[in-house]
């Protein structure tokens, strides 16, 4: 018959061995080993550069990829909750050009709406302006819509103009 040890300092230290060896066996956690980047990159540029920009309304920038067109103000927040959009960091304010990055999880996903968007006040839920959109046909009317698929990264450039601001989408 089988008989483990009476002390528990003992059947702790057996098992947490037992779970070493197993765990180093499989490769285990390698932080030397960075997953390749799935998402959309590129460079916002602001016709006019540094001097264009608006003084008293660029409170934050960020670029964002939805999976379908916001309609109401209330719709960029929850679909960044519902995961039904991707944004990036904080954008740099007040450059000529800033490049951008926004991860994409779960890919592969095709986002309809890819746009720069710019907070204009202090209300984070409901004081944004899309500032770019992106569209092939050059017309912010006709968004394009940008499949990721997984490991991919995207490239799209955007050219901001602060005298000619596309359509918003919930006007």
């Amino acid at each position: 018959m089988l008989r483990f040890p009476s002390c528990p300092s003992l059947l702790s230290l057996a098992l947490f061995i037992c779970a070493v060896a197993l765990l180093s066996g499989c490769g285990g956690l390698d932080p030397t080993s960075i997953p390749p980047f799935t998402g959309i990159t590129g460079t916002v540029n602001v016709e006019g550069g540094e001097a264009a920009w608006p003084q008293d309304s660029a409170y934050e920038m960020r670029a964002a990829a939805f999976l379908t067109k916001p309609l109401k103000p209330s719709d960029v927040i929850s679909a960044v909750f519902q995961q039904k959009a991707s944004i990036s960091d904080s954008l740099p304010r007040f450059k000529g050009s800033v490049p951008y990055s926004i991860a994409v999880t779960g890919a592969p996903k095709t986002f309809l709406y890819v746009v720069v968007a710019l907070r204009t006040g202090p209300d984070f839920f409901k004081d944004w302006k899309m500032i770019a959109v992106h569209s092939v046909v050059n017309d912010p009317l006709q968004p394009s819509a940008v499949t990721v698929a997984p490991e991919q990264t995207v490239v799209i450039p955007f050219v901001v103009d602060f005298s000619n601001l596309p359509p918003q989408p919930f006007e």
